[in-house]
């Protein structure tokens, strides 16, 4: 599906009868000469363009063995799930139990560097119904 450059339609388009060259050539026919070649130069490009995708050499493709990775990825039905070291835990997984009305936060642990040495100190606040209570534990 080539397009035809001015170059190569000469003895169609009439290319001849307008631009003139030798000592016939005047500003215009320099012009046209000019421009038919930049446009011929375009054209050029254009075609190497659609070749390139027509024969799409870019394409690396996916290979058969890629092809079965994902074929048994999404043939897959669902995450291994477990309770060791090696194998995950599903997402609503309780590490701690607590009363479905209790919420636990803890804060930033402290340091504090005193005559005695350093000590660490966290505060846990225990909250249910709407009552608080905080402690702060120390911790060795």
């Amino acid at each position: 599906m080539a397009i035809d450059t001015f170059d190569s339609g000469k003895g169609t388009n009439k290319y001849d009868d307008v631009i003139h060259t030798g000592e016939h050539e005047d500003v215009q026919s320099k012009f046209l000469k000019e421009l038919s070649s930049k446009v011929d130069e375009l054209v050029n490009k254009v075609n190497t363009h659609i070749n390139e995708i027509a024969t799409n050499t870019a394409k690396t493709g996916v290979s058969t063995s890629q092809a079965n990775a994902i074929t048994a990825n999404t043939a897959k039905a669902s995450m291994t799930l477990g309770t060791s070291g090696s194998t995950a835990l599903a997402g609503d997984t309780n590490i701690v139990t607590i009363g479905s009305s209790t919420t636990i936060a803890f804060g930033d642990m402290i340091t504090t560097s005193g005559k005695k040495g350093t000590t660490y100190t966290i505060v846990m606040t225990v909250t249910n119904g709407g009552v608080s209570k905080a402690t702060t534990l120390t911790l060795t």
